[in-house]
């Protein structure tokens, strides 16, 4: 019968067997290729180190060359994994074999290094909303998500993405959940870096369920000391030249504290709604109570999924919303990739973001 800490027992034995099968295909060929047995010894000598250090699925490991060299080495295997047989083809086809077999490595090791030391893309998308006023249309909102500030993301990467945010002089900012990794370790060192950001009409957040896993008051009392508005099943309302625009958040699901009825309590008749809600499946409550817009994260875009085919990752076995733009009659929702991990510090094909939505009239 499963259980969390037989899991946990056979979690290394389980990891060394994918990651072998992972690097199999990518170092025997590699060894044909080249004629040496270099690919097996970069697999020996990079392998074991990290994985002598993971204990269970939930570990979050010391940032260390040993634990970007193995995941980033790994990465570049699975994607020479997938490249193999349209490489074989393409020869067959009348490519230049040496040409070919050097793009398909070269292309490997890009995505591979990419996967771990990868800084957040920025997307921008557009949502248009039913009766939006004028004054409110080209509202430009920011939206960072799932920081886990802790060993692989410390204050002053967090920093980083925060100055990127201000650059863009956006009309409001948003955080959505998941600040932290675990423990009380960086809860004053993510409350310090997010309280720098900046815009026209302030900065927003809402919890998620790893804030749950420090003393979630402490947290919540750190932020609002450095300048952020946390919204805990609670909305506020936004003026510009007369126009009003809601914009409220929940607390968390995983632990039962969300409550979406008392965040919209306070939302005037015909104002436009922007909910912060780190859990994307409350979507469907949102669009039956008429919200425009919901913010999401909590799914880091399955954090591994398929090179190409975004929805196609590890977060399907959680939600049906997992990365981008989805929409429901008028109710829109994006799910951003957030710019952290959890567990192994690693994103393929599912990389880490920073989103600028832009509201336009229908």
């Amino acid at each position: 019968m499963f259980s969390r800490a037989r899991l946990r027992d056979r979690f290394p034995l389980v990891v060394a067997a994918l990651t072998t099968l992972i690097q199999l295909p990518a170092v025997l060929w590699l060894c044909w290729l080249t004629r040496t047995p270099l690919p097996v010894l970069v697999a020996v000598v990079v392998s074991p180190p990290y994985l002598r250090q993971l204990q269970s699925p939930w570990q979050t490991t010391a940032a260390s060359p040993t634990t970007y060299l193995a995941l980033g080495w790994w990465s570049a295997c699975l994607v020479f994994d997938l490249l193999m047989v349209p490489t074989m083809l393409a020869v067959r086809a009348g490519a230049p074999f040496g040409a070919a077999w050097g793009l398909a490595g070269t292309l490997a090791l890009w995505m591979g290094a990419d996967a771990v030391l990868g800084r957040p893309r920025l997307r921008r998308r557009v949502v248009r909303v039913e009766g939006l006023p004028p004054e409110l249309d080209g509202y430009r909102i920011g939206q960072l998500s799932d920081v886990h500030c802790g060993p692989h993301a410390p204050e002053g990467r967090v920093a980083s993405w925060v100055a990127r945010l201000n650059a863009l002089e956006l009309d409001l900012v948003t955080v959505t959940g998941d600040l932290i990794t675990h423990g009380s370790s960086h809860v004053e060192a993510v409350a310090r870096a997010l309280g720098g950001l900046r815009a026209k009409d302030g900065a927003f957040a809402c919890m998620g369920n790893h804030d749950y896993f420090t003393d979630g008051e402490h947290l919540v009392r750190q932020l609002r000391r450095n300048g952020l508005t946390v919204l805990r099943n609670e909305g506020t309302v936004i003026q510009r030249n007369g126009a009003r625009l809601y914009v409220a958040g929940v607390d968390d699901t995983w632990t039962s504290r969300a409550d979406l009825e008392r965040a919209l309590e306070a939302r005037p008749e015909g104002a436009p709604t922007v909910l912060l809600a780190h859990d994307p499946d409350l979507f469907p409550e949102a669009h039956s109570r008429a919200v425009e817009l919901t913010l999401s994260g909590h799914t880091h875009g399955g954090q591994l999924g398929v090179p190409g085919v975004p929805r196609f990752s590890l977060a399907r076995f959680i939600t049906v919303w997992t990365a981008g733009l989805y929409r429901r009659g008028r109710s829109w929702l994006y799910v951003n990739r957030g710019a952290g991990t959890t567990g192994p510090p690693v994103r393929l094909g599912a990389p880490p973001e920073l989103a600028v939505i832009t509201l336009r009239r229908a």
